[in-house]
């Protein structure tokens, strides 16, 4: 234990400076190894990262994607950055808050390990519509969170919005030992990708999420129970022998295939003012 602390303080000595930010900055080859064969790279590819650091991960994927645009928010990180890649032309580097900073408009991949505090935010910017341009991801993430984006099972409307035009996996657990300094938490590597046939139109997600919210009001409500404010007797049974859906099952329950086949049923047979607002 005394040699592995060596170690983090080793680390933390040689990224830190006066703008240090508190970030937990991947160090270990064979995690990086793995978040990169996860990913999945071609050599077409545009790759965002975001935490770029000092680098650890930057110049490994220079070497497999055409263009790298490498995202720190630190000022002192990002410069050290820009002189290490002074002579890597695949290399931009980007200061600013991902939060703030205009994603792609032509198709690129995201490779990072991504500040824990802002996770939801990141994921909304990228599955929302300003990532329209986005087609795949290997993000490290905080454990619980990674298992809470994967799980079968959510109550989550904005989650289960996203999951009509992507596809979540947990692939990797990463040890905080891993990091440096170590956060408080393990994590893990989640792949997304883009479904090549959305669920649901993209340009329906807002009005998905109010449906799914409103079925999500009691989620261990059987799911043809809360169908009936919005569906008549007469269109709830084809509806729900279209999607598979038992009487008894949950809203919390359903597949991703079984929320669109509900969602897409509503739309066609269902007059708008029995549609859930949101």
């Amino acid at each position: 234990m005394r040699r592995q602390n060596k170690k983090h303080r080793t680390i933390r000595k040689c990224i830190s400076g006066p703008n240090f930010t508190g970030q937990h900055l991947l160090h270990h080859p064979g995690t990086i190894r793995q978040l990169m064969e996860t990913a999945r790279l071609q050599p077409t590819d545009t790759v965002l990262e975001i935490g770029a650091g000092k680098g650890s991960l930057t110049f490994p994927l220079a070497e497999r994607a055409a263009r790298v645009l490498a995202v720190e928010v630190d000022a002192a990180f990002a410069e050290t950055l820009r002189e290490k890649a002074e002579r890597h032309p695949r290399i931009t580097v980007l200061l600013g808050d991902i939060r703030d900073i205009r994603l792609p408009a032509k198709p690129f991949c995201v490779v990072a390990n991504i500040p824990f505090a802002i996770t939801t935010a990141i994921l909304g910017k990228l599955l929302g519509p300003e990532g329209k341009a986005f087609q795949r991801g290997a993000l490290i993430l905080e454990k619980g969170a990674a298992r809470r984006f994967t799980e079968e099972a959510t109550a989550d409307p904005r989650l289960l919005a996203w999951r009509m035009q992507f596809r979540f996996e947990m692939r990797t657990a990463v040890p905080r030992a891993h990091f440096a300094p170590p956060p408080r938490v393990d994590a893990a590597i989640v792949r997304i990708v883009r479904r090549e046939q959305p669920l649901v139109p993209a340009a329906e997600s807002r009005r998905f999420a109010a449906f799914a919210a409103y079925l999500l009001r009691q989620p261990r409500l059987p799911a043809a129970e809360a169908l009936r404010g919005i569906f008549t007797p007469a269109q709830l049974r084809p509806t729900l022998q279209l999607a598979r859906v038992d009487r008894a099952q949950t809203a919390v329950s359903l597949s991703p295939e079984q929320w669109a086949s509900l969602f897409l049923a509503m739309r066609r047979h269902v007059a708008p003012y029995r549609w859930p607002k949101g």
